[in-house]
């Protein structure tokens, strides 16, 4: 075999192995992130929202100009400390209040569904599985 197709073959052995690494680290990623379904859980939890309201809308116009005060703030010349703080301020009030009203919408709703129901929406939107146990979301995060 000559010096061209031992390295043809070993380029093409190292290209299958890559495109396999990529397609493991890709599934992978999928079903963490909750993969094409995802956007699908989200659609029912809109659905089962409702539709937003004025508010919820206006709140969310509110949480884009937060956003962009801040990525203003953070390229701005001359960069200044106080400015970015006072925007990350009002970005933290804004989320709080945008939360607030979402918990507000599921409070309503939640209340009229049956308890087979409620246990549905806590396993799919507010607990995970880890190593075999449940539970609540964002604790393993504190305890790392």
């Amino acid at each position: 075999m000559s010096i061209w197709m031992k390295r043809l073959s070993w380029a093409l052995a190292l290209s299958l192995g890559l495109n396999l690494f990529l397609l493991g680290y890709g599934s992978a990623r999928m079903l963490q992130l909750g993969g094409p379904g995802h956007a699908g859980a989200r659609e029912r939890m809109s659905e089962f929202l409702g539709p937003p309201t004025a508010a919820l809308r206006e709140q969310h116009r509110a949480l884009r100009t937060a956003r962009k005060r801040v990525g203003d703030a953070l390229v701005a010349e001359p960069f200044d400390v106080e400015e970015l703080r006072g925007a990350l301020a009002a970005l933290r009030e804004t989320t709080s209040r945008g939360q607030e009203q979402l918990h507000e919408r599921l409070l309503e709703r939640v209340e009229q569904l049956p308890p087979e129901e409620r246990r549905e929406l806590s396993r799919r939107r507010f607990q995970r599985e880890l190593g075999g146990e449940r539970e609540p979301h964002g604790e393993r995060e504190l305890r790392d």
